[in-house]
């Protein structure tokens, strides 16, 4: 990107600035170009996101408006654009280490410089000792701006950004570790129904349990300015919780602390009190929250939701581990009709086996129990955000009704905000729709809230492939597999896109790679003494009669013929996909596999049964 288009974006910026919500979108729509080639062009040539480059030059001319005798500092932030004037108050300290009241009075005795990035949490090394520790959380949670992406727009919000890691289980015996993991989803739920909040998701907190890593580590890995962490003790008849608040920059600090003690068999209750109080404490400094009261259980109907939630959430990729979770939902249930969380639950756990078996018809019949549970979760409660979820990848995978998945995940932003699953399933709709771009915005966003989770980076990873970025896709990649030695999707993803970018040598080393964590000794040596033409039939004749450790996926199946150019063969098995409304099908359509059946009728018929719009 050359200067002159800098200098034209500044132009641009400057003729509206008045204009508050100014922003990527409006920024796009001036240049003639898409979003993505925005955040690229301007990330790549000056190191900045766009928001950060706009509100610079915001402060840039607010500094020199202030040099106005006329002008007070609250009318400088109107007319560079800035919704008030504490925030425009915020942003200029942080950016010049100065008040603009202090800068009007001294205008030349103060420096100001063009890119000056604070660290998070250093202007508190010269300020005074708060008594009061609501004011100091006040301070800390309005201190902290996150950008994120949001909606059409890519807009920049004041938020808190915290992460809730897991609390320890220090009982006798060291067997809570359910009903630990239970509170700490609790609180990172409630928290995640305020907007004015950023919570990072439940999937990365947890890959923290048991990490002895320092508050800053845990603190730069997850991109968040607070920590909440805890421990639970469980004694023979009572149960205390202990919470903390921590805010790792620049020096570890714990600013808030509170313990709860309720007896043992009204676990439920302490769950919602230590949740609740929780959430408001910090919730209510950022902006006043309205926390929906939970539907109030058995204890033993909760005592045995949370046992089943935690083997659905642990998951083992195990059949017979998720049909115990079904028994201790099946019970909870039978003990407490009207409990709508375990019949989420219930429908998320059917899912999930109907993911682990390969036949058709079984696969059938789990989804049709997971679309029972789920309507019967939303017949009992309609405010439960993770139904709605839950229900909008049911309209989209099994039904294939891609505008019901999308009102079902913007419903469940209304009520949730910072769920990442959510913005995972709008972006699944935008690959759909055939609007790679806000796909990818969309699954940068769910990045953003569950920034280690393997599935979610893989996610992102499948967006730029669709989109033809393969160096982008190879890159998050290679991270996954950084940060995960062990996980075979990020071999078995890596590997199609390097064949396809034209690198068959590194595809074979990474699906051989994937071939050792399935412990498939027999394809693994395949590669190595033959060519990987003759592997690729060896794998398809094992995985056409089902063997072991061979995947027998339909569209897996076809997108190997199509690395072997037997388009017919492919078709055939994307018919049998279709025949059985195969999960993977409508995504895979779009990816670069395919490419090449484009302009094929049948392929075409498919693609239109299925509602996908094929990339041009």
């Amino acid at each position: 990107m050359s200067k002159t288009f800098v200098d034209r974006v500044e132009q641009i910026i400057l003729a509206r600035i008045q204009e508050e919500k100014f922003g990527v979108g409006d920024l796009a729509k001036e240049l003639g170009l898409s979003r993505s080639q925005i955040l690229r062009k301007i990330k790549s040539e000056t190191g900045k996101s766009v928001n950060k480059f706009i509100r610079e030059i915001r402060l840039r001319e607010g500094a020199q408006l202030l040099k106005d005798d006329e002008l007070t500092a609250s009318e400088v932030a109107y007319r560079v654009g800035f919704s008030s004037p504490s925030y425009f108050n915020k942003c200029f300290l942080d950016q010049y280490k100065v008040t603009p009241g202090e800068y009007k009075k001294n205008p030349e005795g103060s420096e100001i410089y063009t890119d000056n990035a604070v660290e998070p949490g250093k202007r508190w090394s010269n300020r005074k000792t708060m008594s009061s520790v609501v004011l100091l959380i006040i301070i800390v949670l309005a201190g902290y701006f996150t950008v994120v992406l949001n909606g059409d727009d890519a807009t920049e919000y004041s938020k808190a950004s915290i992460a809730v890691l897991p609390l320890l289980d220090l009982s006798e015996n060291k067997d809570k570790e359910y009903l630990t993991d239970g509170i700490t989803e609790a609180i990172i739920l409630e928290l995640a129904g305020n907007e004015s909040i950023r919570v990072i998701s439940r999937s990365s907190a947890m890959r923290y349990k048991g990490e002895k890593k320092l508050s800053s580590e845990i603190a730069r890995e997850l991109g968040v300015d607070l920590l909440l962490e805890g421990s639970v003790l469980y004694a023979e008849d009572t149960l205390r919780v202990v919470v903390q608040l921590i805010e790792p920059f620049p020096k570890e600090k714990h600013i808030w602390q509170n313990s709860y003690d309720q007896n043992h068999s009204n676990i439920l209750e302490l769950v919602q009190e230590v949740s609740h109080e929780i959430a408001n404490e910090i919730s209510s400094v950022v902006e006043p929250v309205s926390v929906q009261q939970a539907y109030v259980a058995n204890p033993e109907a909760f005592d045995l939701y949370l046992r089943g939630r935690h083997l659905w959430n642990t998951q083992n990729i195990s059949k017979e581990a998720l049909l115990k979770a079904v028994d201790y939902l099946e019970q909870a249930i039978s003990i407490e009709p009207g409990f709508a969380q375990a019949y989420v639950t219930l429908a998320e756990t059917y899912i999930s086996i109907n993911t682990l078996i390969g036949d058709n018809e079984e696969k059938l019949f789990y989804r049709e129990k997971a679309k029972v549970a789920i309507d019967r979760a939303l017949e009992i409660d309609e405010t439960l955000a993770e139904a709605y979820i839950t229900k909008g990848n049911i309209a989209g995978k099994f039904n294939w009704d891609w505008e019901a998945m999308k009102r079902s995940a913007e419903k469940a932003l209304q009520l949730e905000p910072s769920n990442a699953n959510a913005h995972h399933t709008l972006s699944d709709y935008f690959v759909i729709t055939g609007n790679i771009d806000k796909a990818i915005d969309e699954a940068l966003i769910a990045e953003s809230l569950d920034p280690i989770n393997p599935q979610v980076e893989c996610m992102v990873a499948e967006r730029y492939y669709i989109a033809e970025d393969f160096d982008a896709s190879i890159r998050k990649l290679l991270e996954v597999i950084d940060l995960n030695p062990n996980y075979g999707f990020a071999y078995n993803n890596i590997g199609f896109v390097y064949f396809k970018a034209g690198y068959p040598d590194k595809a074979i080393d990474a699906w051989q790679k994937l071939q050792l964590i399935m412990n498939n000794q027999a394809l693994y040596d395949c590669y190595d003494e033959h060519p990987y033409q003759y592997c690729f039939n060896f794998f398809l004749e094992n995985a056409k009669r089902n063997e072991p450790r061979f995947c027998s996926n339909p569209v897996i199946i076809a997108s190997v013929l199509m690395l072997m150019d037997d388009e017919k063969s492919a078709l055939e098995f994307l018919d049998i996909a279709l025949l059985y409304r195969n999960e993977d099908l409508p995504i895979m359509l779009t990816y670069p596999d395919f490419y090449s059946l484009y302009s094929n009728s049948e392929f075409q018929a498919i693609a239109e049964q299925v509602g996908v719009q094929l990339p041009h």
